[in-house]
């Protein structure tokens, strides 16, 4: 028996699991998409209902976006440092996270009523928008200068490589809220998935989440058959 043939092919098997019950995830989320009910929040706020929700960002006091510096309700941004590497194939690029951080401020969609976002249930998930994305080799760059190296003839000479990225949501912008909503002293307030639950504030429309749901679910269906398939088949050449 091969061992080596045998070892992988029980990890595409594990790995097919692993794909199987992303997708399966991913199917459950969008069950609970297709049977939330539209929340109108012009009510008496009082329980607890799990619904979607289309509005308009309001903020009272907006944070400033490290990057971009446009005005932000809710930020997030990291900075990767490039170093180049030689091994058996050549020459690759290991990447390493020197910088990241996030921010949010309390702040509302306004739609049919208000939804407020804030700490007093803890954030949902947050997909913002990208607002800034670029790779920087100047080392004058003032993103880039606390972390690079400018020692001598050599630190000059050499380039530096890194990575900025920004995502934020930004006052007045438009937003879709799937998940659980709260009254909190007389205010509506988006929460957290508790268990199993989806949720999530994303920049994307309920019908590009919709999209992006069943192709998640697709390919990692057939990802997983193939996984498996070549597990199988690894295992099965390993006894010869």
């Amino acid at each position: 028996m091969n061992a080596g043939q045998f070892i992988s092919g029980l990890v595409l098997i594990i790995l097919s699991a692993g794909l199987y019950f992303a997708s399966r995830s991913r199917k459950a989320h969008a069950g609970q998409l297709n049977q939330a009910q539209t929340l109108d929040l012009r009510q008496a706020a009082q329980g607890r209902f799990y619904g979607k929700f289309q509005g308009s960002i309001v903020a009272d006091q907006p944070l400033t976006a490290p990057y971009s510096a446009r005005p932000a309700v809710a930020w997030s941004a990291h900075l990767e440092r490039g170093t180049e590497q030689q091994d058996q194939d050549g020459t690759t690029t290991r990447w390493d996270t020197v910088w990241s951080q996030f921010a949010t401020t309390p702040f509302r969609l306004k739609g049919a009523g208000e939804l407020w976002f804030d700490q007093r249930g803890g954030m949902p998930n947050l997909d913002a928008p990208s607002t800034f994305d670029q790779s920087i080799h100047d080392i004058t760059n003032p993103i880039i200068a606390p972390y690079a190296t400018n020692r001598g003839l050599l630190g000059r000479l050499n380039r530096p490589n890194f990575h900025a990225v920004e995502t934020s949501f930004a006052p007045g912008s438009q937003a879709f809220f799937v998940g659980p909503v709260e009254a909190v002293n007389g205010f509506w307030v988006a929460r957290p998935g508790q268990d199993k639950e989806y949720s999530v504030l994303t920049w994307k429309s309920e019908q590009q989440v919709r999209i992006h749901m069943s192709r998640a679910s697709t390919i990692w269906w057939v990802l997983s058959l193939v996984a498996f398939a070549a597990g199988i088949l690894a295992i099965i050449i390993s006894f010869n």
